[in-house]
């Protein structure tokens, strides 16, 4: 598996769109019912790929994207959280348990440490284990505990903030 990292272009958001969607077919890493969209997930795309601090980090084999991990501000807008940052990362099917969340999660790491964050967290759904082993192996701790905020399916779930200092 030869994957390269970068920051998203233009022309990658209908593959992360499409990544998305199988995410929210699953049921259990997102709260969106409904298919996203290429137009309703523009504004959220061009406010990352136009901003420097923000960026989208795409992962590609041969042209194919691969995963992707956003770095998201944290109560936009509001300066007293300008050093913290919210990340979410989704893989596509195909490339389950081979490495590619590690390899994202570690760069997105990089980059927030290089760029002056030092509080980094991700809001996970409780039945997202896959997501909830790789921060714990990579040193994020739980920090907050939403009792069944969320209902999929009819079964009440948790919501779970994980953070970590760098």
């Amino acid at each position: 598996m030869r994957i390269v990292l970068r920051k998203a272009a233009g022309d990658d958001l209908p593959a992360i769109v499409e990544i998305l969607n199988h995410g929210i077919k699953t049921r259990h890493s997102v709260g969106y019912f409904v298919s996203q969209s290429v137009d309703e997930m523009k504004d959220w795309f061009e406010e990352h790929t136009g901003s420097e601090r923000y960026p989208i980090l795409v992962a590609e084999e041969n042209k194919q994207i691969t995963g992707w991990i956003s770095l998201s501000p944290y109560r936009k807008g509001r300066e007293a959280f300008n050093r913290t940052g919210e990340i979410s990362a989704y893989i596509h099917e195909d490339y389950h348990r081979k490495g590619l969340g590690q390899m994202l999660l570690d760069a997105i790491l990089v980059f927030s440490a290089e760029n002056s964050f030092s509080i980094i967290f991700a809001i996970v759904l409780d039945r997202n284990t896959p997501s909830i082993k790789l921060l714990e192996k990579n040193g994020f701790e739980r920090w907050a505990f939403l009792p069944e905020v969320a209902e999929i399916d009819g079964v009440l779930l948790n919501h779970i903030y994980f953070g970590k200092r760098l």
